[in-house]
């Protein structure tokens, strides 16, 4: 179990993030707001990207607008509003609770219920404990995260990797970095349904992708592609599923760290990056149904890097 004392967000501060990630967790603490304050708490998400959209996050509000949203105190930010709309208050002490197991999550505030909901598919997984600054002074004190048993099974270790035709590679158990060649390096596990995640940098424009459903056997199918290429208005920019559907991703990710999930189930495939939903088909290739996931390069003098690869098996 976790134990913090107190601690004062500024808007000057990143926000807190936990010293671990946690999967399903019971999560209690107090929180005081400013005036006109905004605030969020999120679990599992990663430190890259947009924490709010790419993490189960819950709001909490000075509420000011008087009006329920789903951005008011106890709701699932962006998704879903809170059972109930609480009073506007700040300067006020109030005890939070939240449990997170699976795909459910409750939350109460004050000993009363606002939230109990079931939560969407690619907010499954495991993740940091964040607390977001939101340009409003806020304190948390006595803050308990108590890990709950029951962590679904992860594939984290993608050794020995097998590359296609060429490339220059460093690899780990759960990283890779690509360069200078046209290649694809395959992970060891066969998976077919999954949730799909890492982080990812591409750098001079690079052009490459994650294939899934792919063999390193050239005598066998590649997989089909997840594209990464940072220029926005190519045929198929990051997050396109490549030949079946455009991304329509709306920012410049060339040098930076983002956040990719892939959902893949039968023949559909849902791109996200941040958090936000760029690219959806039911079209997948009727004759890939298993298959190793593939890293690829595609381009002399560029570089794509993923660390933190994680497939969910569903």
């Amino acid at each position: 179990m976790t134990l913090i004392a107190c601690l004062l967000l500024t808007a000057q501060q990143p926000g807190f993030y936990s010293d671990r990630e946690y999967e399903n967790a019971k999560v209690t603490f107090e929180y005081k707001l400013d005036q006109w304050a905004e605030a969020a708490v999120v679990l599992r998400t990663p430190k890259t990207g947009r924490p709010i959209q790419q993490g189960v996050a819950v709001f909490l509000a000075h509420d000011f607008h008087k009006r329920e949203g789903e951005y008011t105190t106890g709701a699932l930010a962006g998704l879903k509003p809170p059972i109930k709309l609480l009073p506007p208050t700040y300067n006020i002490w109030h005890k939070i609770e939240l449990t997170l197991n699976a795909d459910r999550l409750t939350v109460h505030q004050d000993n009363e219920l606002l939230q109990d909901t079931r939560i969407p598919i690619q907010k499954r997984g495991k993740g940091y404990l964040h607390f977001a600054t939101l340009l409003h002074k806020y304190e948390f004190r006595n803050l308990k995260i108590e890990e709950l048993k029951g962590e679904s099974t992860y594939v984290t270790n993608w050794s020995p990797w097998q590359l296609r035709d060429a490339g220059a590679w460093q690899t780990s158990t759960n990283s890779a970095t690509g360069s200078n060649g046209h290649g694809i390096n395959y992970g060891n596990p066969k998976l077919s349904n999954l949730l799909f995640s890492a982080e990812i940098k591409s750098t001079n424009s690079a052009n490459g992708g994650i294939f899934f459903r792919g063999s390193p056997d050239k005598q066998k199918d590649r997989g089909f592609e997840v594209q990464i290429y940072s220029p926005l208005d190519s045929v198929f920019p990051t997050g396109s599923i490549y030949g079946l559907k455009r991304s329509t991703i709306a920012s410049n990710t060339e040098g930076q760290w983002f956040y990719m999930q892939v959902l893949v189930q039968g023949q559909t495939c849902t791109v996200w990056i941040d958090g936000v939903e760029v690219a959806s088909t039911d079209k997948l290739p009727s004759n890939l149904t298993e298959g190793q996931i593939g890293l690829q390069i595609h381009m002399e003098n560029t570089q794509v890097e993923w660390r933190n690869i994680r497939a969910l098996s569903l």
